[in-house]
């Protein structure tokens, strides 16, 4: 509050959005609070472990089921991410192009031809994978890491496809229509050599070598993280990464926090069932917390989920360092990015030392009324050398805070614009930002003893996955 010593909170259906620069106060001013205060479920972005270890003890204190994915550790729960998929044949393909959309994004877009082609064939491995499962039959799974592996092949993926063709087209364990057709697209594509054949492979063995990684490779082979429960128990979830591994995550945080979103907004909660004693099942509200979101490039449902899941009971806090990185080609594009933003109904500013910015929230602010003193001299005409002096005084606007007044917020002082609803009022305030480490509430729950996380077991790594062979042609 901007005198008294209250906090100001949101309440119902609302979002936040902060732009704001790396040490301005944003993750103890704003997320520390929110993860020590909020009671329902929470997904949320830890770039650096810090609000793990700040307030993952008092979530598990107040009977929260707490959950660390930490792809760089063996110590990690774990989540697969094709786990989710369809196996019925009416859907799994659309799942995976899907998922193939997330995965294979062009940081340009004149580009994006070739990374369409590679998910192509990237959807064409995992029905693959997903009917080879199904059978038994040579001991792959349904995971990326095993993905990768075949995708390693490289621009031998045609003869792979062919041969997967010719052994597996006829008999008791032949390949549906659907994944022989897509497999017969590979090997199609590989004979094109002018066809940018090279290119395609090159795009899809990069977007997945990160599973080839060993901690990697761990964290996503099994699942213990159940998007689907958020609404159902309260529940939080950190994806921690280490602050110089934002940007190599970056990809994985966005299938994480899209899939995440996508598990909880089929089903509104009036039409999820209810309990024995009438109570919805699915009760609980699921709070996204994503901070750095412009790292993790183009996230396709928030073009659209915050305007269209607020009935779902997802409500979003978004951090990113300035509003140009969500406007950028590399994310969502000026009109895009403007949308997004737009859905947002609660903007938290810092002091800015961006001049258009500056700008633009100077405006926002609208002005006040100045009181203005006028003074004239006035000769008069019958006494020589003499004068008259008046005073008039009158009303005069001003802007409420100048541009350079915005550049200059105190550090402990922030600007929040807060849109109209049915039943409240547009405000812009001028308030203090909150310090947890100086609130007696938040310093008694924050860095309580972390919950245990399990640990990967090394020696089975190499056994996630079984290696990729084509046979070699025999000269006669």
């Amino acid at each position: 509050h901007p005198t008294k010593d209250t906090f100001l909170a949101s309440y119902g259906q609302t979002f936040v959005m902060l732009a704001a620069p790396p040490g301005s106060g944003k993750t103890v001013g704003v997320v520390t609070p929110n993860l020590l205060s909020y009671p329902d479920s929470v997904v949320v972005n830890d770039p650096k472990f810090e609000n793990w270890r700040d307030t993952a003890g008092f979530r598990a204190a107040a009977g929260h089921k707490v959950y660390r994915f930490s792809p760089e550790l063996l110590e990690t729960h774990r989540w697969n991410p094709l786990s989710a998929l369809s196996r019925d044949p009416l859907y799994r393909l659309g799942q995976i192009r899907t998922l193939a959309g997330v995965l294979f994004v062009s940081d340009n877009p004149k580009n994006q031809e070739w990374y369409n082609k590679a998910a192509n064939v990237f959807a064409a491995i995992l029905l693959y994978l997903m009917e080879m499962e199904g059978m038994k039959l040579n001991g792959m799974k349904l995971t990326l890491p095993q993905a990768y592996e075949v995708a390693s092949l490289g621009t031998g993926l045609g003869v792979w496809a062919q041969q997967a063709i010719e052994q597996l087209s006829t008999g008791p364990n032949a390949l549906s229509v659907e994944t022989l057709r897509e497999l017969n697209g590979v090997f199609e594509a590989s004979k094109n050599k002018s066809s940018g054949w090279s290119t395609t492979v090159d795009i899809l063995r990069g977007a997945l070598s990160m599973y080839a990684e060993k901690t990697v490779a761990w964290a996503v082979s099994e699942t213990d993280i159940d998007f689907t429960k958020l609404r159902k128990e309260k529940i939080s979830i950190y994806f921690c990464v280490t602050g110089n591994a934002i940007k190599k995550y970056g990809p994985l945080m966005n299938l994480f926090f899209t899939q995440a979103i996508q598990q909880n907004t089929d089903v509104m909660p009036e039409q999820g069932g209810h309990c024995a004693d009438g109570t919805l099942i699915l009760k609980y509200q699921v709070l996204f917390v994503i901070d750095e979101i412009a790292v993790m490039g183009r996230i396709e449902i928030m073009e659209m989920a915050p305007a269209l899941t607020r009935g779902a009971g997802l409500r979003y806090i978004i951090i990113f360092q300035g509003k140009d990185q969500l406007r950028s080609e590399r994310t969502y594009g000026r009109e895009a990015g403007n949308g997004i933003m737009q859905a947002f109904h609660i903007e938290i500013v810092y002091g800015t030392g961006n001049v258009e910015l500056a700008k633009e929230y100077s405006t926002r602010l609208g002005n006040t009324t100045v009181r203005v003193h006028n003074q004239s001299l006035n000769r008069q005409k019958h006494e020589i050398g003499a004068r008259g002096q008046t005073d008039s005084y009158s009303e005069q606007p001003r802007p409420l805070l100048l541009p350079q007044e915005v550049s200059a917020l105190p550090y402990g002082e922030e600007l929040i614009f807060v849109e109209a609803t049915k039943t409240t009022p547009a405000a812009n305030i001028r308030a203090r930002k909150i310090f947890w480490y100086e609130e007696p509430v938040f310093k008694e729950r924050a860095g309580m003893p972390t919950p245990d996380v399990p640990i990967g077991d090394a020696s089975k790594i190499d056994a996630l996955t079984v290696p990729v062979r084509t046979v070699e042609a025999k000269v006669a």
